[in-house]
């Protein structure tokens, strides 16, 4: 499956956006799909190394065991390392500062252990991005409009 991107701009500050992504424990607070998250590993510095999270995906439930990277100053990046319905799932999170709004970039690259027409599965992996950086950017607009 080749990678899908999107970008969208948001109404607050990169920081801000970041410090949604990070906080990974709070998914389930703007993201319905996701039921819960569980810190399983912290870096030295204190940020999460690995989780666990569980959702519910178009009927399906789904537990996966990521590890969490930090490529860049503006950068989070998750990559599966167990999980159900996928071989391979990782996403990036890049955010740009631009004055007094961000670009917010999701990248997500899977592949599924189904046997699934390619065509059905972008759509279900484009559909499923729309969804996250859509919930992501109303999360960022929600609370900067609050603060």
């Amino acid at each position: 499956m080749p990678l899908v991107s999107k970008t969208v701009e948001v109404q607050a500050a990169a920081d801000a956006i970041l410090a949604i992504v990070a906080d990974f424990e709070a998914y389930p607070q703007w993201n319905e799909e996701v039921k819960g998250v569980w810190i399983l590993h912290r870096y030295d510095d204190g940020r999460p190394s690995q989780l666990r999270l569980d959702a519910t995906v178009n009927g399906y439930d789904i537990t996966y065991i990521q590890a969490i990277y930090y490529p860049g100053d503006n950068q989070i990046q998750t990559v599966m390392q167990q999980g159900d319905l996928f071989a391979k799932q990782e996403q990036l999170f890049s955010v740009v500062a631009m004055g007094s709004t961000s670009l917010l970039t999701v990248d997500l690259d899977v592949e599924v252990t189904l046997p699934v027409p390619k065509p059905m599965v972008k759509k279900m992996v484009n559909d499923a991005l729309e969804h996250l950086a859509d919930n992501l950017k109303k999360r960022a607009e929600d609370l900067a409009s609050t603060g």
